[in-house]
């Protein structure tokens, strides 16, 4: 069993600052959404704890964000946004501080290149993996990366924006990068078998968990009970 890693999602932006807006869509809005749907995926995992700096539209300075991720001496820290210039500028970046460790670089390159993958079934542009003195880079003390994901500004990537199927498979493929760069492992989704466990020609309990059949059996037996059957169901 692999230890725990905590991941702190960052949606940038929110209440007052509604960030870049293109065609009536906030960037606000957006991210945050991409956000709840990564915290609804790492829920695939069993040694993945997130937690987001905001879950509604409220303002957070810059350095309220860093120092939420601080406190929590996360294992991560993703900050989310949608880039926005000319109507022609297109593409997906990522961004690290100028002076981020070689770990930073590296789980940059693993969570670029998995959503890449993702984007380019969509003919988005990779604008590459680069390095910035933001603030939410530069005051966190944790490996930190900040996502441009589109351009709000761009009509066909805007409309990509306002598509609850494509950011799920953004958000998702943001998540299996992560994922891949801190060695998280999929919760086991098997299906287990079921055992009836009977005493004395009675009925106890069905169960798939082998403690709970321990428990019984040992109660039987300090019971003196003259017969235990543990029988396969099938279901």
């Amino acid at each position: 069993m692999t230890l725990s890693k905590y991941i702190i999602i960052d949606p940038g932006h929110g209440g007052k600052d509604t960030g870049a807006v293109g065609f009536g869509l906030q960037e606000k809005e957006v991210v945050l959404n991409i956000a709840k749907r990564m915290n609804d995926h790492f829920g695939q995992y069993d040694d993945a704890v997130v937690s987001l700096t905001r879950w509604d539209d409220r303002f957070l300075e810059l350095n309220e964000r860093a120092a939420f991720a601080n406190k929590r001496n996360c294992d991560l820290f993703i900050s989310i946004h949608n880039n926005s210039a000319s109507g022609s500028a297109s593409g997906f970046e990522s961004f690290i501080h100028p002076n981020a460790a070689s770990v930073t670089a590296r789980y940059q390159g693993m969570v670029h290149d998995r959503v890449m993958e993702y984007l380019t079934q969509h003919n988005i542009n990779d604008r590459g993996k680069k390095r910035a003195n933001f603030a939410v880079l530069r005051e966190t003390n944790m490996p930190a990366i900040l996502l441009e994901n589109l351009f709000i500004s761009n009509k066909k990537e805007n409309q990509l924006l306002r598509d609850a199927q494509f950011l799920d498979g953004l958000a998702q493929s943001i998540v299996e990068g992560i994922a891949k760069a801190l060695g998280l492992s999929k919760k086991d989704t098997t299906p287990k078998p079921m055992y009836r466990v009977t005493v004395n020609g009675a009925f106890v309990v069905d169960t798939a968990y082998p403690a709970i059949i321990k428990e019984k059996v040992e109660k039987a037996v300090l019971d003196q009970a003259d017969e235990i059957i543990i029988k396969k169901r099938d279901i």
